[in-house]
């Protein structure tokens, strides 16, 4: 059955009552009809005439794309990528069962770009290959593999991350996945968590245009035994905590902050911190989430690694109690769950008792010891929320700094500016600390925390080994080695040893050793530029 293009306007769509957020004009392409399109937060609707009401519509849903439409280019050669001239779009709507129907339309390149625009955060643009320049892969997983990349149109350089489709799709839930990661994304817009410039898409390929970050992780700092200071601390914390309240206030939910998902945009700028990889980021009021019990051990808050109930709810207050974590051992240098094997582990993540009569905690910042407390309180009702934790004494200056900073470009250390006045302003007890926690990292003979936390995980279970959900989303399985980060560009993947089982619900660590990869063709392997 042949499907249609636009449909009736359902009875349901209260269109009246919405504002148009953008209205055009064009031309049936090859023809000289007038077609007029009035666009809205989730779909388009579609007239010949604007004096007439809209009888027709299209939603705008992860089954609609549109492809920007140019002039023909006669290349010079080979190596010739230039693109021709905008002349209009063509928007697609996939039926499934190999069935594509489409629209194409006319206009100055204008009103094409204020569409394009309109369309970025929405719905797929689809093409790729002849977009981007893709010069190497920086990064792979089961399913997904990450490419820099340039886009031809402005020489922006980005992070490519590729999925194909067909082995991404074939599992339990691997649509789903996708489109709600992406779905988030698109939600996000905060200096402080990892940007989605668009998604591109062709028949057999998904592409995630992602922001370049340069800075590593600071899973690489804390396995390179990196000391931060009281205000690199205080700026990493303060970076993340202003990113979940762009989340929180939108009531999503990340359930996967750990050491490896903190990145930052440049090397040793601690106040460029930015929480990336949104697989397990959901909506709080999502009726039923599509995983429940998830995260990696040794970081979940206890009201979620001890729900018992699949179709219950937690609030955002969980991302707290894993950055607190975070915060512990970046204090203490130590993991809070210090177990040495899997099931201690999640048995002390279950129980949630932290130790703070630790030696490392002893010198401490009283107002950092407050926050922790607060932060790692194990009931979510009387835990701090993110906002509250941003106007907390240990934080609240360097919050209003860094929202000063993020106006302007950040400023270089050491440079004399009122930045750097007002941090060496740093209260006695904090400076006293640093000195404290820089003698004892240098001279202990301890294994650093990623060291210690590789003996711990080396060999992954599932959470709950007796309710075993299988929902291997490609998400999950196809998380990149290299988590979208950059400082590994040119570097060869160590071999891989004692493989695990990860549960389905958990996202693997970087501390333990990675699943052995699974051979697929390399969707963007022939088109990988031999430049360097």
């Amino acid at each position: 059955m042949k499907q249609k293009f636009w449909i009736a306007i359902p009875n349901e769509l209260k269109w009246k009552n919405e504002k148009p957020i953008l209205k055009s004009e064009f031309q049936k392409s090859n023809q000289k009809k007038v077609r007029y399109l009035i666009a809205y937060d989730h779909y388009i609707l579609f007239t010949k005439k604007p004096e007439d009401p809209p009888k027709k519509y299209l939603k705008l849903d992860f089954e609609t794309k549109y492809e920007i439409l140019r002039t023909q280019v006669q290349k010079k050669d080979e190596d010739d990528d230039s693109l021709g001239t905008i002349i209009g779009m063509n928007l697609m709507r996939d039926h499934g069962q190999d069935q594509m129907t489409s629209y194409s339309l006319s206009a100055s390149e204008k009103v094409i770009a204020q569409w394009r625009e309109f369309f970025q955060s929405r719905i797929n643009q689809w093409q790729f290959h002849h977009l981007f320049r893709v010069f190497k892969k920086i990064g792979k997983g089961n399913f997904a593999s990450v490419y820099l990349g340039e886009r031809i149109e402005d020489g922006a350089q980005m992070a490519i991350k590729a999925f194909s489709k067909q082995a991404a799709y074939a599992e339990d839930h691997g649509k789903e996945a996708i489109v709600n990661e992406l779905t988030i994304m698109r939600k996000l817009n905060n200096h402080h968590l990892m940007k989605m410039y668009e998604i591109y898409e062709t028949s057999n390929s998904l592409y995630v245009a992602l922001e370049l970050l340069e800075g590593g992780s600071l899973y690489d700092l804390i396995k390179e035994k990196v000391i931060l200071s009281t205000k690199q601390m205080q700026q990493i914390l303060v970076g993340i905590l202003q990113g979940l309240c762009h989340m929180h206030e939108k009531d999503i939910m990340h359930r996967d902050l750990k050491l490896e998902n903190i990145l930052f945009k440049q090397p040793k700028k601690m106040e460029t911190v930015v929480v990336a990889d949104f697989g397990l980021a959901t909506h709080v009021n999502e009726p039923v989430y599509l995983y429940c019990r998830c995260g990696t051990p040794g970081y979940v808050a206890p009201e979620v690694i001890n729900i018992k109930d699949m179709k219950a709810h937690y609030s955002s207050v969980c991302d707290i109690y894993s950055l607190g974590l975070v915060f512990y051992l970046l204090l203490t240098g130590k993991p809070a769950f210090p177990g040495k094997s899997y099931g201690t582990v999640v048995k002390q993540n279950r129980e949630a008792t932290i130790d703070f009569t630790l030696k490392q905690l002893q010198n401490a910042p009283n107002t950092a010891i407050d926050l922790l407390r607060r932060m790692l309180e194990k009931d979510p009702n009387k835990r701090i929320t993110a906002h509250q934790c941003l106007q907390h004494a240990y934080l609240a200056e360097m919050n209003q700094i860094m929202l000063e900073d993020n106006q302007n470009d950040f400023i270089d250390e050491g440079e004399d500016n009122d930045l750097g006045m007002r941090m060496n302003a740093l209260n006695e007890e904090s400076a006293k600390f640093d000195a404290f926690r820089r003698n004892q990292l240098m001279n202990s003979p301890q294994s650093s925390p990623g060291a210690l936390a590789t003996k711990q995980l080396k060999h992954q279970k599932n959470i709950d080994s007796s309710n075993q959900l299988q929902l291997n989303s490609p998400l999950l399985t196809g998380k990149t080695d290299s988590v979208d980060s950059i400082p590994n560009i040119g570097m060869t993947q160590q071999k891989q040893q004692n493989a695990f089982q990860a549960s389905p619900q958990i996202k693997p660590s970087r501390f333990k050793q990675n699943v052995p990869q699974q051979k697929q063709e390399n969707p963007l392997l022939k088109y990988t530029s031999k430049k360097e």
